[in-house]
């Protein structure tokens, strides 16, 4: 039979983990309204709660054991400010970390996914669509898979889900479709003052892939349905300014009718009956849930709230947030029956059902750089080596530029030792212009096409203030950081077919004294790659100056702490970065139109890329 399962799965919460009692402080001091101390004070479950041992306050007993909610995640720390969302994680950005884990999950490559559907009431900008920005952060330019953005909230997964269906369905070529829903709530509350909202909203992105697997029985999507109540189009959305509205009471009032009719629509349909083992609701909090629960007789331990009291609720993310957590639980046991419902803005609501598969599907990943060549200087170095090691994993051939003979060589071979086939070695000492010149021909003896070129090769000099650097060493590190570089484009350019990435410094932005040679030649470093970005836009290869923040590894460690602090502040870098994280996103830099964790600007044709540097 063929069937359609969730082969992999993904969350992103926002990292910033708002607890009942920051809300209760605010409220204290005015910040939000519409809570009554003294009438959850004089009630008899809190008396109750009281007289049984327990130590909640007023306000986190009725946030936690009467709405259901004991932490929310947002992307900015409490309560939310606008100018601190200039600076945060948006929905794109815990987009993409929801789908490269689910990906990752389901064993396959980012190029094997047909259509990548996201959907979002809270977008990170007006266009294009949160789908087709996405899909740059996996796969390279000449991947031709379709994309879809949905404007929805809190059944747009459920309705995502549908749509990946019926294409596929209509389209037996389709085997992967990424499923994701992202949102950023707390944004909508800048401006709200009941406390209502500050307790319920969350910030998250959870992501599936849809596949189609072959069975001999029944799994995955069983059923699915997706209906309007237009009685609810005006009582919960967000203004053209952002900010929401909503009215509980008229939300409950319809939501709960309308969950418990397509719960019975699927119940019939599946003919499960009360044969389930997981009723997974929208996590919209205890007055619709434990309603919704009670009327169509879900027993307790069936009922799934856990995003709701740990994350709260995350609008569309919810559903598969939660499939998720019991998956990463040991939960999801292969041939569960699920049920989900859920309901929300615009009175959209739905649900389906699902078979939890009995097996796996197979894991085999194909290399993303098969057959292609990569050039890189300066191989010896950390950066270039941890490069090329994530190249050779990924199928490519190697050229590898290395200065001398000696014990950073033979660590460099001993590395890559497993992949000798793959690699040819070239020994050039850069500062002498002839032996740049052999080099670059020997380069073109060995090959007719190079995919991608990374200029990481650079000589630091001294760190001595600019009155105290001869000339002689002006000469020898302008020629190994710049004009050796140069020569390498420019007498190269006929065969570089997609891109080259030059590697900068943040010595060119920090305002720390000394390394006068250093800066200065990597400022004539950059001003080249910008005219020769121009040149080759015209046949279609991509030139990225890289610029790592402060790393634990090169340049820094000839710097002392003051010239560190001066550097991170300079850039308003917050950290040390990794060196094996500066290396992966200057691999995927290589061949991915976006990276992940850096900003990215143009200069004429020239990408500029800056890691480690506050979020513009």
């Amino acid at each position: 039979m063929n069937q359609f399962i969730f082969s992999g799965m993904g969350f992103a919460p926002a990292k910033h983990i708002i607890e009942n009692k920051q809300i209760e402080q605010a409220i204290l001091k005015g910040f939000y309204k519409g809570f009554n101390h003294e009438r959850v004070r004089s009630g008899d479950s809190y008396n109750a709660h009281l007289k049984s041992g327990g130590k909640l306050t007023p306000f986190e007993f009725l946030a936690e054991e009467k709405m259901g909610f004991r932490n929310r995640a947002h992307v900015v720390p409490f309560p939310p400010v606008k100018p601190a969302y200039k600076f945060a994680e948006n929905s794109l950005d815990l987009a993409v970390k929801a789908v490269d884990e689910a990906i990752n999950d389901a064993g396959i490559s980012p190029d094997e996914i047909d259509a990548w559907i996201v959907g979002t009431a809270t977008a990170h900008e007006m266009a294009p669509g949160t789908a087709e920005t996405l899909k740059c952060y996996f796969v390279p330019y000449e991947n031709q898979s379709q994309c879809m953005t949905l404007t929805s909230a809190c059944v747009g997964f459920n309705i995502n889900v549908e749509r990946a269906l019926n294409m596929m369905q209509n389209h037996p070529e389709m085997k992967h479709v990424v499923i994701a829903h992202t949102e950023v709530m707390s944004e909508l509350l800048l401006e709200e003052r009941d406390f209502v909202p500050a307790t319920t909203f969350g910030d998250a992105a959870a992501a599936v892939i849809l596949s189609r697997s072959e069975s001999e029985k029944p799994e995955g999507i069983i059923s699915i349905k997706n209906h309007e109540d237009l009685r609810m189009i005006d009582f919960l959305g967000a203004h053209k300014n952002g900010n929401l509205y909503m009215e509980p009471r008229i939300v409950k009032s319809r939501a709960v009718p309308n969950m418990i009719r397509v719960i019975n629509n699927i119940l019939q349909e599946t003919a499960w009956e009360n044969q389930y083992d997981l009723f997974i609701p929208h996590q919209t909090g205890h007055a619709i849930v434990h309603s919704v629960a009670e009327a169509v007789k879900v027993p307790k331990e069936k009922l799934i709230q856990d995003v709701q009291m740990k994350y709260g609720n995350l609008s569309g993310a919810s559903v598969p947030a939660s499939l998720y957590l019991l998956k990463k639980q040991g939960r999801l046991k292969p041939g569960m029956k699920v049920l989900t419902a859920v309901a929300g803005l615009g009175g959209e609501y739905g649900g389906f059902a699902y078979i939890v598969p009995e097996q796996k599907m197979p894991k085999q990943l194909k290399k993303r750089l098969l057959g292609k060549t990569i050039f890189v200087s300066g191989a010896t170095g950390e950066l270039a080596s941890e490069v090329a090691l994530r190249s050779l994993k990924e199928g490519a051939n190697l050229l590898l530029h290395y200065r001398k003979a000696g014990s950073k060589f033979d660590d460099l071979k001993q590395k890559l030792s497993a992949w000798e086939s793959q690699i040819t070695y070239f020994q050039a000492d850069l500062s002498k212009p002839e032996e740049v010149n052999s080099l670059i021909a020997k380069i073109k003896q060995e090959t007719d096409a190079i995919n991608y070129l990374l200029l990481s090769a650079a000589n630091t000099g001294s760190l001595n203030r600019a009155s105290d650097v001869s000339d002689e060493e002006l000469k020898i590190v302008d020629q190994i950081n710049h004009r050796a570089n140069r020569e390498i484009c420019e007498q190269l350019q006929a065969l570089i077919t997609e891109s080259v990435v030059i590697v900068g410094s943040v010595a060119e932005d920090a305002l720390f004294s000394g390394s006068s040679a250093y800066v200065s030649s990597k400022r004539a470093l950059h001003a080249f790659a910008i005219d020769f970005a121009q040149k080759m836009y015209r046949k279609n290869v991509r030139i990225v100056y890289y610029l790592p923040g402060i790393i634990d590894g090169g340049m820094t460690s000839k710097l002392n702490n003051p010239q560190i602090a001066m550097s991170m502040q300079s850039i308003g870098q917050q950290a040390i970065i990794p060196m094996d994280a500066i290396a992966d996103r200057v691999f995927k830099s290589m061949f991915l139109p976006k990276v992940q964790g850096v900003q990215a600007n143009y200069e004429g044709a020239l990408m500029v890329r800056r890691d480690g540097y506050i979020k513009a």
